[in-house]
């Protein structure tokens, strides 16, 4: 297994990919500790995890908040004796799709400003312990939205932002040990039938290009990738867990592109 004897942490532990990721690192071995806002699905994982042979823990933990995320840290390094890899996976409900002449600014701010907060947080909070182990793998969580020409709104600004702290961050960590690589998938349509916050901005898109949601999930163009199919959760899931394993050792400062051939690059 690639993950025998790690303790990770996932923070939106409960939303379509974080579930996914922490079930994958399970499954190759992992102490997964998931952490979001709801413990009642959080909890839903972890039983789920652990009814499948693995091991797993919830906490609620406000990713948004410094002091939130520096307790939740603290108290798995004293149960685990350390933090190995942490992947943040926490999304927001914002506005996608407008044009940028037309958006507030309040709504260009809002992904923005959560996107980078939350990833800033956990990020830096890990990647002090993990410094001062000597080891460890931070994984962030991208989109195509931070290299695509085209109206994003505040979200693609929010996800370019990501990918260049991964490569700022590991400049800094690298030299003692701790890796630092970002995931861009394109947009996954089975996010959206998880039942999660994607499934709520995609259902706008769809209104104003006068389509249900449904309709907008099985376009041809939605997403549009080079593949038969669209990437798919479980995807992202598996190259997270080779990211974090030993395997993936001389990866860091940069992007690992899951876009299906979406973006290049």
């Amino acid at each position: 297994m690639l993950l025998t004897d790690k303790t990770a942490v996932v923070y939106g532990g409960a939303g379509a990919i974080g579930s996914a990721v922490a079930r994958t690192f399970a499954a190759e071995g992992a102490v997964v500790h998931l952490a979001g806002r709801t413990l009642a699905t959080l909890e839903e994982v972890a039983g789920e995890i652990r009814a499948a042979g693995g091991q797993a823990h919830a906490a609620v933990v406000d990713a948004l908040d410094g002091g939130s995320v520096a307790q939740h840290a603290a108290a798995v390094i004293a149960e685990s004796g350390g933090i190995d890899v942490s992947l943040n996976a926490v999304g927001v409900d914002h506005v996608q799709g407008v044009p940028l002449t037309e958006l507030r600014l309040a709504d260009f701010e809002l992904p923005v400003r959560t996107y980078t907060r939350t990833n800033f947080l956990t990020a830096t909070t890990v990647a002090r312990h993990m410094g001062r182990r000597g080891s460890g793998v931070v994984l962030l969580l991208s989109t195509t939205a931070a290299r695509v020409a085209m109206a994003t709104d505040g979200f693609g600004p929010a996800n370019a932002a990501v990918e260049a702290l991964a490569v700022q961050l590991a400049g800094e960590v690298g030299p003692r040990g701790v890796r630092v690589v970002a995931l861009r998938p394109d947009g996954i349509p089975e996010t959206a039938r998880h039942g999660s916050h994607v499934a709520r901005v995609w259902a706008r898109m769809a209104e104003r290009a006068g389509m249900t949601l449904a309709e907008l999930l099985e376009s041809p163009g939605a997403p549009n990738g080079l593949l038969p199919g669209p990437v798919r959760i479980q995807d992202v899931a598996d190259a997270a867990a080779f990211l974090a394993s030993d395997r993936a050792g001389g990866l860091t400062a940069t992007t690992l592109n899951l876009s299906g051939g979406a973006v290049l690059g």
